[in-house]
């Protein structure tokens, strides 16, 4: 998974993902979580694996159930069997899901990622740039909202998350941040007209198209005859 482009990637698990969103086919279904889980296997450590598993268990019982509510709701019918086999195409669609993001996250680098979009789609520098700072500054706001919550405290003021007077400080914060970043790119000679060069290059070779061709031929085949 780690060779083929991001950019296709991307799109073909995305596609695979419709696919699947619009069908109740629990066969198809299956083998597109046992054949990616496979894949990713080799890129997850047991401990990984196990958490992994644990999440998609625990969301797939509660969908289960719930799948199982909405049929009986939705049918008024009292058919046991055709209710638990809803609730199953439903939970194996939570595995599905899981077991295609983590094949696209633990193969794939963001910088990559924007990277290849930058070079198959054409996606603007400064939108590219601006998708790596705000990841970058994603593992900030856990620390700075521990800041802004000790420091309310320390005023005697108990605010909620998603009180404004905890939201406001951290959303200026944020402002300032992009500010910052914005002046020192702008420093540094920045022309988001300018022509560029890249660290990585990324084309789309014979291993992504069989890659795509197969996936795609895969899910229209058994989506007819499954």
């Amino acid at each position: 998974m780690k060779k083929l482009n991001p950019t296709v990637k991307l799109f073909v698990i995305l596609a695979l993902a419709l696919v699947i969103s619009f069908q109740t086919n629990s066969r198809l279904t299956v083998i597109v979580t046992i054949v990616f889980l496979l894949l990713i296997l080799k890129d997850l450590s047991p401990k990984r694996f196990l958490l992994l598993f644990t999440v998609l268990s625990l969301s797939a019982i509660g969908v289960f159930f719930t799948g199982m509510i909405f049929y009986h709701d939705q049918t008024a019918q009292d058919n046991q069997k055709q209710a638990i086999q809803y609730g199953l195409a439903m939970a194996a669609r939570v595995y599905c899901f899981g077991i295609l993001g983590t094949a696209f996250t633990a193969s794939t680098e963001i910088v990559d990622l924007i990277y290849s979009l930058q070079q198959q789609l054409g996606l603007t520098p400064v939108f590219a740039y601006g998708l790596m700072a705000a990841f970058q500054m994603a593992p900030i706001l856990p620390t700075e909202s521990k800041n802004i919550k000790h420091s309310l405290q320390s005023r005697g003021i108990n605010a909620g998350p998603f009180s404004m007077t905890f939201l406001i400080p951290l959303l200026v914060k944020s402002v300032r941040w992009s500010e910052l970043l914005a002046d020192a790119m702008t420093s540094r000679g920045f022309d988001a007209a300018a022509k560029r060069s890249y660290a990585k290059t990324f084309v789309i070779s014979q291993l992504d198209w069989v890659f795509l061709l197969c996936c795609l031929a895969g899910s229209a085949i058994g989506t007819i005859y499954l």
